[in-house]
C-alpha cells in the first residue's frame, strides 16, 4: 500500500530582510475513520494504512483475530471494531496500529514501524496539540481502552519504559463504559525541541492483563492544531497621550483599509484588511513577527517563523483587523517564542525575554519596563515624565531604515511638512508633517539605531 506524504515547502527569499514562508498543510493520520479496507489474505479484512497481529512479524498465524470492520460508525459508513480474544489460555488485547505488531508467546508485545517498508510506516513532520477519538467502550474486568500517539525519529516502538526516539507522546485512556459515542482527547508532551520525521499510533481495547470479552468501537481519529494567539501591549511614541493612551487621529479618514507593509522595506504581501474599520479606537497598522529561537541575541531574521499585519488600539493592544480577536499563527514553536513589532515610522521593537504561555495564550507587555525590550533603553523610549514609567517605540525613522538620521528630515519632513494625509513624515500620527514631528519626536530621537537583530 502507498503512503501519501505531505511535507512544509519552504521559500527562501534571496533577500535578507524576508523570511522563510511556511506551506502549512496539516498532517493528519492516515484513512482515519476506517472508511478504507482491503484483503491481506485473512478472513477479516484490515483498514487500509492499518495492520493488528494477524500480519504481525512473528507468530500472525498463531494469532487470534481481535478486530473486525463496523458499520456501527460515528461517521461515514465504518468504523474499526477492536475486542479481546482467548487463544491458548492467553487473551490476546485487541489491537490496530499504522506499524507493525511485534507478537510474543510469552512476555509483552510492542508495536513498530518498518522503515524500509511503506505499508508500515508512516512519515510525518509536524507538531500537533493533541489527538482526538470517536469511541465506544464495553469493558470487562478492569480493562482500560487505550489511544497512543509517538511522533518520533525512527526506531520507536510501544510500549517502551525509555521512550527512546520520542519526540512526543499522546495518550487517551477510556476508563469506563461508554454506550454511545463520545469524543476523547489528550494533549501531547513534547519532550524535546527536534522535528519529528514520524508518527506512530496504536489503539488497544485493553491496557495489560486483557480479559476476555472487552470490546471497543474507535472512529474519526484526528489531530488537532491550535493557533498560536498572541496577547500583546505596545505603545508607539508619536501619538502617545498620557495614562497608556494614544491619539487616534488618523482613524478614520486616514488609516488604509488595508494592510500598508506590501511595499519595500517590509515586503509583506499579505492581505489582511479591514473595510469599514471596526473601531474608532485604532491608532494605525502594525506588523507582528514571531521569531523561533533558542535566545534573543539568537533570535535573528533567518528565524523568523511568520508575520502578521495588525491594527493597534489606543490602549496598546494589538489585535486581528476584525477589531476584536486576538492575532494568531498557525506556528508551532520549537525553542522559544520572540515577538517584534514593526511600524511604518518608527524603530521596531523586539521582546527582550521569550514569551509564556499561559492557558494557551502568549502574553507581552513592551510598557512596563525598558529591559522588556531587547537593546532595553537603546531600543525603547520612556514616555512620561510623571507616574510608573511607561515604555515605547521610538519615533521618527520616516524612511524605515533602521536608523532615525538626518534623512529622515532632510528627505522625507522638509518634502511632506504642511501636507497632510497618511504620511511617512507625521511622527506623531496627527495627519499632518508639521513642526511637532520634527521638533517634538525626530529631533529628540535622532542618531537612535533599532536593536531588532537583522
Amino acid at each position: 500500500m502507498e503512503k501519501n506524504i505531505s511535507f512544509k515547502l519552504y521559500f527562501i527569499s534571496l533577500f535578507i530582510l524576508l523570511f522563510p514562508v511556511v506551506a502549512i498543510c496539516q498532517q493528519q493520520p492516515e484513512n482515519p475513520g476506517f472508511e478504507n479496507w482491503e484483503d491481506v489474505g485473512l478472513n477479516v479484512d484490515e483498514p487500509v494504512d492499518w495492520s493488528s497481529i494477524k500480519t504481525a512479524d512473528q507468530y500472525g498465524g498463531l494469532a487470534p483475530y481481535v478486530w473486525d470492520q463496523s458499520t456501527d460508525a460515528h461517521s461515514g459508513n465504518y468504523s474499526v471494531k477492536l475486542y479481546n480474544n482467548t487463544v491458548l489460555g492467553i487473551v490476546a488485547a485487541g489491537t490496530l496500529t499504522n506499524g507493525r505488531v511485534h507478537a510474543e508467546l510469552a512476555g509483552t508485545g510492542y508495536v513498530f514501524s518498518v522503515l524500509d517498508d511503506a505499508r508500515w510506516v508512516t512519515p510525518f513532520t509536524q507538531k500537533p496539540d493533541s489527538v482526538v477519538v470517536w469511541a465506544k467502550f464495553f469493558p470487562q474486568g478492569g480493562d482500560i481502552g487505550q489511544v497512543k500517539a509517538v511522533l518520533n525519529t525512527g526506531s520507536a516502538i510501544i510500549p517502551d519504559a525509555g521512550q527512546a526516539d520520542y519526540i512526543a507522546l499522546a495518550q487517551i485512556n477510556i476508563t469506563s463504559q461508554t454506550s454511545s459515542w463520545t469524543r476523547f482527547s489528550a494533549p501531547f508532551t513534547y519532550f524535546n525541541s527536534t522535528d519529528p520525521t514520524y508518527i506512530l499510533f496504536v489503539l488497544n481495547a485493553a491496557n495489560e492483563n486483557a480479559h476476555n470479552g472487552t470490546i471497543a468501537y474507535f472512529d474519526d481519529l484526528q489531530l488537532i492544531y491550535n493557533p498560536l494567539l498572541l496577547d500583546l501591549t505596545v505603545f508607539l511614541q508619536g501619538p502617545y497621550n498620557t495614562n497608556k493612551q494614544m491619539f487616534t487621529d488618523l482613524n478614520p479618514d486616514l488609516i488604509p483599509t488595508s494592510q500598508p507593509y506590501n511595499i519595500a522595506p517590509w515586503n509583506y504581501t499579505g492581505t489582511e484588511t479591514a473595510d469599514p474599520l471596526p473601531s474608532p479606537d485604532i491608532v494605525d497598522w502594525v506588523l507582528v513577527e514571531i521569531r523561533d529561537a533558542v535566545s534573543a541575541a539568537g533570535a535573528n531574521g533567518f528565524t523568523t517563523v511568520g508575520r502578521k499585519a495588525g491594527l493597534l488600539m489606543k490602549d496598546g493592544s494589538i489585535v486581528a483587523p476584525d477589531g476584536i480577536s486576538m492575532l494568531s499563527f498557525n506556528n508551532y514553536i520549537n525553542n522559544n517564542l520572540y515577538v517584534v513589532v514593526r511600524h511604518r515610522n518608527h524603530l521596531a521593537v523586539m521582546s527582550n525575554f521569550a514569551l509564556a504561555k499561559t492557558d494557551g495564550v502568549y502574553s507581552y507587555d513592551f510598557s512596563t519596563a525598558s529591559d522588556q525590550t531587547y537593546g532595553t533603553t537603546n531600543g525603547c523610549v520612556q514616555l512620561n515624565t510623571i507616574g510608573p514609567a511607561v515604555w515605547g517605540m521610538i519615533g521618527g525613522d520616516g524612511n524605515a531604515n533602521k536608523t532615525v538620521g538626518t534623512e529622515d528630515k532632510t528627505n522625507f519632513w522638509s518634502i511632506l511638512v504642511g501636507k497632510t494625509g497618511y504620511l511617512s513624515a507625521d511622527y506623531n500620527l496627527d495627519g499632518q508633517t508639521n513642526n511637532p514631528d520634527k521638533n517634538d519626536i525626530w529631533l529628540k530621537n535622532v542618531g537612535k539605531t533599532g536593536q531588532v537583530p537583522n
